[in-house]
């Protein structure tokens, strides 16, 4: 039996992509690589780093996994937009708006949601979109086991979130639950709630209960504002506009490069070949601020640069050696000379991107030797004491906030050794919860509060790598999670801010600002921290 996967982190690990052979895509055609210059010239082109491990909305787990899906499958509801920088437009995740229901209605508290669907649209098989293609969806990525379960359900097992699922007519279905979510909606915007079609998936595999479907993980099996022309992981995926959808995407051709090499992304955009480039370094980034050709576009992420600080282990199991801690960082600094001041500022539950951020609330920590040597006499700690901390080999930001941090708190008589560790083995060690103390970049893939602190502050929950217990912002969680008035779900939220800012976990370094750096000629620009490039144009 699979256990409940980690939600969605900046960076994914697994490598099981890098190994699949060139694979056919859609329904059966073979895959034709399109590097020609015609189609540069015409296509919109789009590089980044990293290329998908999986094309399963089921299993998808990692920020990488859903560059494609958002492009080649439908969901239920999807999210709204907001103005962004220098003209552009970014995600609002405080805003769900229709998809392929065109509305839905929420009764019995919360409890019953009724969807009406488009009525027409087809999956390239002909068989319909419809009421039984939902249903069936939802529930394969529940029986499946993997990640999207994980978000269908919103975290919550116990009792499962969704009690049934009927398909009452071609063009409603309805969703009961167990209990009042308020933030479902936004859960069922995510790519695990993509809608499938079933008669494809039968003939390559079909579903077994919590085993992966190895052919879909390089197929499409359902139908969007793209249709997927080619693909070959991790080098290059290609893109045409899916004809008489509902959703026409501006660009009628993209080609997307996987490029592991930051120079090459760097050159590319200079010269002039890629329209969009993402996921380039901070440093690099940087660099071509300047360049009259390029806009680089720094948008607020729901993620953090942050320092764990395992609140069960000596001598973090100290509440005033933690918050004595948070006063040893130079944050100001790291901003400006690691991540070129590409982040936010900010100490408490909520990065800035989130819609329960607020600012009088989560004012920085600055760095404050004397109060932090006050506190840690006040702790009662004996120092000089030993401490380890985790990082990933090869993650220049995280090792340059470490060998900063490492000066400092030798100030304090802590010891700090820095340990390297491959991306497997710190994942692994993290997750068994083994590490004393680490530095990682993270983030939920739902942006909203319960979901977030559902596994991020939850007491007793596997995934709450920081082992966060404070029981009464349990009490308050269960509450929010169940409150549907903004304004009261916003006083819980902020109730339970500040118990977190009492309790100082972990220290938030900086809150991370996701660069993309677009070429002049870009005309249309959308920002989602799940890659949706369908009103992209230049």
């Amino acid at each position: 039996m699979r256990t409940i996967p980690r939600l969605l982190r900046r960076r994914r690990w697994l490598t099981s992509a890098g190994a699949i052979l060139l694979l056919a895509v859609g329904f059966g055609g073979a895959a034709v690589k399109s590097n020609g210059a015609s189609d540069a010239s015409s296509a919109f082109v789009i590089n980044m780093p990293v290329g998908p491990a999986t094309l399963d909305p089921a299993e998808e787990c990692g920020f990488t996994d859903i560059t494609i899906t958002e492009a080649v499958y439908t969901r239920l509801t999807q999210y709204g937009s907001k103005p962004g920088p220098n003209g552009t437009s970014q995600v609002d995740p405080g805003h769900i708006v229709p998809y392929f229901a065109k509305s839905w209605d929420i009764t019995k508290g919360g409890l019953v949601y009724t969807f009406h669907l488009r009525s027409g649209v087809k999956f390239p098989s002909g068989k319909p979109v419809d009421a039984n293609a939902v249903k069936y969806s939802f529930e394969r990525s529940i029986n499946m086991a993997g990640c999207g379960g994980y978000f269908i359900y919103d975290g919550i097992y116990t009792p499962p979130l969704i009690k049934k699922i009927e398909a009452v007519n071609p063009t409603t279905v309805r969703i009961t639950l167990n209990q009042p979510d308020a933030n479902v909606l936004q859960d069922w915007a995510q790519p695990a709630a993509s809608i499938i079609d079933k008669s494809v998936v039968d003939q390559h595999g079909g579903v077994e209960k919590g085993k992966v479907n190895p052919w879909m993980a390089g197929h499409v099996a359902g139908v969007g504002p793209y249709t997927l022309q080619s693909y070959e992981p991790n080098k290059q995926a290609v893109l045409v506009a899916t004809p008489g959808f509902f959703k026409q995407p501006k660009a009628k051709k993209v080609i997307v490069n996987f490029i592991s090499s930051d120079p090459t992304l760097v050159l590319q955009a200079r010269n002039g070949s890629a329209d969009v480039t993402l996921g380039l370094s901070k440093q690099s980034a940087h660099s071509l601020a300047s360049n009259s050709n390029l806009k680089v576009i720094a948008n607020n992420t729901s993620s953090a640069e942050q320092i764990g600080l395992p609140n069960d282990k000596p001598p973090f199991n100290n509440v005033k050696f933690r918050e004595a801690m948070t006063y040893a960082v130079p944050y100001q600094q790291i901003l400006q000379r690691v991540a070129y001041g590409y982040g936010t500022l900010y100490y408490g539950a909520y990065p800035a991107a989130m819609p329960e951020f607020r600012a009088g609330l989560e004012k920085p920590r600055v760095l404050d030797l004397d109060k932090a040597k006050q506190l840690v006499t006040a702790s009662g700690v004996q120092t000089p004491v030993d401490v380890t901390m985790d990082i990933q080999a090869g993650n220049s930001i995280d090792e340059q906030v470490a060998t900063i941090v490492q000066g400092i708190w030798t100030q304090l008589g802590v010891r700090l050794t820095i340990n390297k560790l491959s991306p497997s083995d710190y994942i692994n060690k993290l997750e068994q919860h083994k590490s004393q103390a680490y530095i990682r970049l993270d983030g939920p893939g739902v942006i909203e509060a319960g979901y977030f602190l559902g596994y991020d502050l939850k007491c007793g929950i596997g995934f709450n790598l920081s082992a966060t217990c404070i029981k009464k912002a349990d009490t308050l969680l269960a509450k929010g999670r169940k409150t549907f008035d903004k304004a009261k779900r916003q006083a819980i939220w902020n109730q339970i801010n500040t118990l977190w800012k009492a309790n100082s976990p972990k220290i938030p370094v900086y809150g991370d600002k996701y660069v993309s750096v677009l070429n002049k000629r870009v005309k249309h620009y959308f920002y989602s921290h799940e890659v949706d490039f369908t009103t992209w144009s230049k």
